[in-house]
């Protein structure tokens, strides 16, 4: 009986033996891992700032642009309006010399 009852506790003590050193492994792994995620984080972290730096260098030049657009606008408008009274003129001038003529 007691031979049973040895046998019985060193499998449990076994088996709480394994259990432990699978705990352990999972715990050394799961540091490894919150390593490398806390690199990659911080990796994340600073190019972010670096991107932010860039956007705020490159504002004053998407303003620039934006200003450009718009003046480029207004000058084909005008262009557009000049065209337009250009051909009238040119309508107007060709009646005049027709009317002469005749």
């Amino acid at each position: 009986m007691m031979e049973k009852v040895m046998k019985q506790m060193k499998g449990d003590m076994l088996a709480a033996s394994e259990e432990y050193n699978l705990l352990d492994k999972m715990q050394t792994t799961t540091e490894a891992k919150m390593k490398e995620l806390v690199s990659a984080t911080s990796n994340i972290n600073e190019n972010l700032e670096t991107l932010e730096k860039k956007k705020k260098e490159l504002n004053p030049l998407l303003d620039q642009i934006t200003d450009l657009e718009t003046s480029v606008d207004e000058l084909l408008n005008t262009a557009q309006l000049l065209d337009d009274y250009s051909k009238k003129i040119e309508s107007k001038y060709k009646e005049i010399i027709i009317s002469r003529r005749s």
